[in-house]
């Protein structure tokens, strides 16, 4: 069985540097938006949400040439870009679970030259109609997990994929898991004593942490590293964890 290390990755604000929905929302005049959409965020999430800022878009002739110029002019968090392919260079499998949507993070990895690095990306469905609107979908439906949304439960997803490789022959000895958010916590949570998780400091998931008896945070088995930028998260894993060249 060949064996390897597997780092996951969230996106916003973990690539890059910024919300990728939030950046493409302050495209609107203003960035006004009725009360009914508001409330859409409240009672059927955050995907039905976008899904309707994608129609207000279109309706004040946003169209797809400007929500792509303004994915692809977010900035990578720094370090993150030569991260990514020196953990490729080194046989690292590298994969993405994020609750953005394949159409802002496979364009915005191609304007970075950085999409040969990932190996999967697991994330919200989005195409774009005949009209030129952006239509989004959940990645699946969920309730057995509370600490994740109802579209996208991060730890299920990792759980799955190490089974997946695992009954194609690929043992992963370790696994590490970065991210910077609430939805964050669950994958975390899933990893083992030898895994490390890397959450992002000052931001929603190092928080959490840091008060974790409050937040009746379940006890994390994996080692925990705060970083905050890609060079930070290398030294770790060379010289704290042991990580180095990976034999392919």
């Amino acid at each position: 069985m060949h064996r390897s290390v597997l780092i996951a990755f969230d996106f916003d604000h973990t690539i890059v540097n910024d919300n990728t929905d939030i950046v493409v929302r302050k495209l609107l005049p203003n960035e006004k938006l009725p009360d009914s959409v508001k409330d859409l965020y409240r009672s059927n999430g955050w995907t039905t949400y976008m899904g309707k800022i994608f129609e207000l878009l279109h309706n004040n002739s946003i169209d797809i040439k400007q929500i792509k110029t303004a994915i692809n002019n977010i900035p990578p968090v720094p370090g993150i870009d030569n991260l990514l392919k020196e953990l490729h260079s080194r046989g690292y499998e590298i994969i993405i679970i994020s609750d953005s949507n394949m159409l802002f993070i496979s364009e915005w990895l191609k304007s970075k030259n950085l999409n040969y690095v990932i190996t999967e990306t697991f994330t919200n469905p989005a195409k774009i109609d005949n009209d030129g609107v952006i239509k989004l979908d959940m990645y699946h439906v969920q309730n057995s997990c509370k600490l994740s949304t109802v579209n996208l439960c991060k730890g299920q997803i990792l759980e799955d994929y190490i089974k997946k490789r695992n009954d194609e022959g690929v043992h992963f000895d370790r696994i590490a898991y970065v991210g910077d958010g609430k939805n964050d916590l669950c994958p975390i949570l899933r990893l083992s004593e030898r895994d490390v998780a890397f959450p992002r400091k000052d931001y929603t998931l190092m928080k959490m942490l840091d008060h974790a008896e409050n937040n009746q945070i379940p006890k994390i088995n994996a080692r925990v590293f705060p970083w905050s930028d890609g060079v930070q998260i290398l030294k770790i894993l060379e010289k704290e964890i042991g990580f180095s060249q990976i034999s392919l």
